[in-house]
């Protein structure tokens, strides 16, 4: 069994989705575990993580944590890949003070999405009270609970008005919910942002993004849907997928139905459970779609499967809007791991410090990674 059949067996077990077989084989695994640690930890580094591992298992009855029988290519997966350790059962964790300065407590701020109108006006969504917020062009803009933006059309007027495009941008440490004239509903990350018209009259449904956000478009054949991202044209006819836009390169996960992306007078067609790369030179590229990685953000969480460090600060970066510095060739350790979004940073950053790998030092709003 891979490392990756291992951590989805696991999952599946905890949500109580196994059937009598996978839950047969996952127990079996749990009661002849042995860990084989490789790499670069120090001897007392290496029994501090395992103590800590073997007292969280104790402590918790009901959600047992169980560890994987392989060893790990990077010696940072190891604390990492125990999959859900951190958001399941976070322990104190001893750090020493020259490794972690902490200034100022960051925490998550979501109150500065903005909805800006076709006139220019704005309105600071999580300022206002939940209801009517505007009427235009055929359609009528309602705030809900939940962070959740709806635009209702009356169909039989929908050709009958001008079109008007609304857009709403989303700040650092946030998330809002869309759901757009058709139906279709659209969950936007940190530092992104959607433009899209308060109806569909044409014979098109287009909207345009940057940053990342996840889609469940409703079919309608007499319209395709589609999605411009950095040049690139994502086509939908009724899907699931997400589109991350952050850079050049725009990456799209299927999770069901079709798509067919477009750039550069080239084209390529995903199939459910496939990602496609679209490059800055112009290329495309369709591999096997890592879900879980893909929409975790969409779920409350960061995951990393075999990223570095470099790739895991971005992530931090847009959600705790901090600066990030390095120092040395901290930057290049890998890890494997599930954490959820809710940590203050530092309370992530600590439990990302116990491999020993990497130490950080915060400053104001700014991150020094440090070997």
């Amino acid at each position: 069994m891979t490392k990756k059949e291992y951590v989805l067996l696991y999952e599946k077990y905890i949500a109580g989705n196994c059937n009598s077989e996978e839950k047969q084989l996952f127990e079996s695994y749990q009661d002849d575990f042995s860990l084989d640690i490789d790499g670069e930890l120090e001897p007392h580094i290496k029994d501090q993580i395992i103590k800590m591992l073997e007292i969280s298992m104790r402590r918790q009855k009901t959600k047992r944590l169980y560890f994987y029988r392989f060893s790990w290519v990077a010696a940072a997966a190891i604390v990492i890949t125990t999959a859900v350790y951190f958001y399941l059962s976070p322990m104190p964790v001893p750090v020493k003070k020259q490794e972690l300065v902490v200034g100022k407590s960051l925490s998550i701020d979501n109150s500065k999405a903005i909805l800006t109108l076709d006139d220019g006006s704005q309105i600071m969504l999580d300022h206002i009270d939940n209801g009517v917020l505007a009427n235009q062009g055929g359609a009528t803009v309602r705030k809900e609970k939940g962070s959740e933006l709806v635009y209702d059309v009356a169909k039989k007027n929908e050709s009958n008005f001008s079109v008007k495009y609304n857009s709403i941008s989303i700040p650092f440490g946030s998330e809002y919910r869309l759901v757009l004239p058709d139906g279709s509903k659209v969950w936007l990350n940190a530092v992104s942002s959607i433009r899209f018209p308060v109806v569909f009259n044409g014979t098109e449904r287009r909207v345009e993004i940057s940053g990342e956000a996840y889609f469940e478009v409703i079919k309608d054949p007499d319209k395709p849907f589609r999605v411009i991202a950095n040049g690139t044209e994502i086509e939908v006819l009724g899907t699931h997928f997400n589109v991350n836009a952050y850079s050049s390169n725009v990456n799209t996960t299927l999770l069901s139905g079709s798509v067919k992306l477009k750039a550069n007078r080239k084209e390529a067609l995903l199939k459910p459970g496939q990602s496609g790369l679209s490059q800055s030179n112009g290329s495309f590229k369709v591999f096997e779609a890592d879900i879980e990685a893909a929409i975790a953000w969409k779920e409350g969480f960061f995951v990393f499967h075999d990223e570095s460090v470099k790739q895991i600060m971005e992530k931090i970066s847009r959600w705790y809007n901090v600066d990030v510095n390095y120092v040395g060739d901290a930057g290049n350790k890998l890890f494997y791991g599930k954490i959820s979004r809710s940590y203050q940073l530092e309370e992530l950053l600590k439990n990302i410090e116990i491999t020993g790998l990497v130490h950080f030092k915060i400053e104001g709003r700014r991150v020094t990674v440090m070997p």
